[in-house]
């Protein structure tokens, strides 16, 4: 039946293509020769009359591919059951202690034991001090000539101001005492004792804050300078003491925000005639109004040429002391101490005016 078909459209082709008969008939001729009556009626079937051809069946879409099974979940072993703790026995009461009862004392123990067991309490009003002092106190042994040891403080029977002590040769030189004596009195030793017993019972919470400025402005002080040991020995901290040496020059915001409780001002002796205009200079620098040291007042001008000598600086110590804790040192008198060690130290008391503002 294809074959039929196909012959056929072969042939209306050819009939629309050529205009002639003849090149037709030869055609149908040479390509129907061979084909059964029926198909040559079938041929002259006019092109109106003939069969359509059959539509292509419409393929069938693949089948869906199967969905992959979810793969199992694995099995989660059961968590391990506890096991229950034992029960805590009670622990037995211990007997009930009596207070009044005395102490008592493990007799069989390598060594005396109290009793854990035993109670104790302090009688203000016993008849025996757990403590009973020597009746006299122990005499000072004084090294021979080339010993050393450690100082020994001696009391003097004599003199209001004068302490005793022995020290070793290599400390005399930083005491102002003498090499060749076995023991020295020394006004320097007395005010340097008086300082560490008075300041030095000063809780760390009482202690104040020192800004030290030098001759230049904004200028302080290093950690190792003498200057910074003065202001150690007066009891107080230097707010400088972590600055490192090439930054020791600061500013007004840098003081302010340290917030000194005591600024002390390096001048020339001369210029303390004018002590009063120089602590009111510096109180009015900029944001110094609302510093601890300005709202208190306390601003010390202490005279270059007093710092020059060692009985000076000690005298510094004393006025910083003066000025900063009053009550420590209520019975002092600064200008009193400052003369009493220029005259120990050179053999003439200081006189006249070295500090401003105590």
């Amino acid at each position: 039946m294809k074959k039929q078909v196909l012959a056929l459209v072969l042939a209306l082709l050819i009939l629309l293509l050529s205009g002639c008969s003849r090149v037709r008939t030869s055609v149908v001729t040479a390509q129907t020769q061979d084909v059964p009556e029926e198909t040559a009626q079938e041929a002259e079937i006019p092109p109106s009359e003939q069969e359509e051809p059959e539509e292509p069946e419409e393929e069938e879409p693949p089948p869906p591919e199967p969905e992959p099974e979810p793969e199992p979940e694995p099995e989660i072993p059961p968590e391990p059951q506890e096991e229950a703790e034992p029960e805590e026995e009670p622990e037995e009461e211990e007997p009930a202690v009596d207070p009044d009862a005395p102490t008592q004392q493990d007799e069989d123990s390598e060594r005396r034991e109290f009793d854990a067991a035993s109670s104790g309490e302090l009688t203000p009003d016993a008849e025996a001090p757990v403590y009973v002092p020597a009746d006299e106190p122990a005499e000072a042994q004084i090294p021979g000539e080339g010993e050393t040891g450690d100082p020994v403080s001696v009391e003097s029977e004599d003199g209001e101001l004068t302490a005793t002590q022995t020290v070793p040769a290599d400390e005399a030189d930083s005491l102002g005492t003498s090499e060749d004596g076995e023991t020295a009195d020394s006004m320097q030793t007395y005010y340097l004792t008086l300082l560490d017993s008075r300041l030095g019972v000063l809780f760390e919470c009482k202690r104040l804050y020192v800004y030290w400025e030098n001759e230049d402005e904004y200028r302080t002080v290093y950690k190792s300078s003498r200057e910074h040991q003065l202001i150690l020995g007066a009891g107080a901290y230097d707010v400088s003491a972590k600055l490192l040496e090439e930054n020791l020059t600061v500013d007004a915001g840098w003081v302010s925000r340290k917030n000194p409780d005591v600024v002390v001002k390096v001048v020339e002796r001369a210029s303390l005639d004018q002590g009063a205009s120089i602590c009111q200079d510096l109180a009015a620098r900029p944001e110094w109004s609302g510093m601890a040291a300005v709202q208190a007042g306390r601003i010390l001008l202490i005279s270059r040429e007093l710092l020059s000598t060692q009985a000076g600086q000690i005298g510094a110590m004393v006025y910083m002391a003066k000025l900063m804790y009053p009550d420590q040192m209520e019975d002092v008198d600064p200008d009193e101490a400052l003369r009493a060690l220029t005259e120990e130290a050179s053999g003439v008391a200081a006189s006249g005016r070295y500090v401003y503002g105590v």
